[in-house]
């Protein structure tokens, strides 16, 4: 059966649901998407708004102890909080960003009374002309874009960085309801200890200068990814080069 997500702001009892932004809620159908829910995500921890907040993506599966004690005891929410519906929504939020940011554009279609988002990708959108990594302010590591094979460009990585890329990376580690394994279908088959390491943790999206000395732990999560078949890359020189799969050509 299906394991459904959702991305939780638990410093602003916020929450991303992945079908407010045109993709499906599994974590690896949204998290091997680039652009939609964890482009949006990319994009809002880049801003003020967003960043630095504690970020987790929770599952119907959650647990309470998904979440650290001390995250619990600050936001008041635990791992079982996909169930609260006290969240706000910042699905408009998302949609509006990511059509602003010229990633994809998005058409509403109402079904037995349910708003359903199709979102169409757009071909070519333009640099932001800034480089940010995704970095986790409380155990000083980042998740560097190029070590995916992506662009360090703000909109960029967020425009293409599923398929093994920056955001599916950064899906994974913040992935609670994934902590020592599968729990239901769509979720990364991996034990292995980085899955889950970021949820509930402040994180940003910040210019790398911004984060000198932190660790970069892109290395150990795309072993992951690698290790699950969830992606594949050519490294030369030091120089990372992902390979898209077949369906994404």
């Amino acid at each position: 059966m299906g394991h459904y997500h959702r991305i939780v702001n638990l410093t602003q009892h916020t929450v991303i649901d992945p079908m407010d932004v045109g993709v499906l809620d599994k974590l690896l159908e949204f998290g091997q998407t680039s652009g939609c829910a964890m482009g949006a995500l990319w994009l809002m921890l880049g801003r003020e708004a967003w960043c630095g907040d504690r970020i987790a993506i929770l599952g119907y599966e959650g647990r309470p102890g998904d979440l650290a004690p001390e995250v619990i005891a600050e936001t008041g929410l635990d791992g079982t909080a996909y169930y609260d519906r006290t969240l706000s929504s910042a699905g408009d939020v998302a949609r509006r960003l990511l059509t602003e940011s010229g990633i994809c554009s998005f058409t509403a279609e109402t079904r037995q009374g349910v708003t359903l988002w199709r979102v169409t990708a757009t071909t070519a959108p333009a640099r932001a002309s800034v480089d940010a990594v995704a970095a986790n302010l409380d155990r000083s590591e980042v998740i560097d874009p190029a070590q995916f094979g992506d662009d360090r460009d703000i909109r960029l990585a967020a425009a293409h960085g599923g398929h093994g890329g920056v955001t599916t990376a950064l899906a994974i580690v913040l992935a609670a309801s994934n902590r020592g394994g599968a729990r239901g279908g769509g979720d990364l088959r991996s034990r292995h200890p980085v899955v889950g390491s970021w949820s509930g943790d402040h994180i940003g999206v910040l210019p790398p200068a911004m984060v000198d000395g932190f660790t970069d732990v892109s290395s150990q999560i795309r072993e992951v990814l690698i290790a699950a078949g969830q992606a594949t890359y050519e490294i030369t020189d030091r120089t990372v080069k992902r390979r898209q799969p077949p369906w994404a050509a």
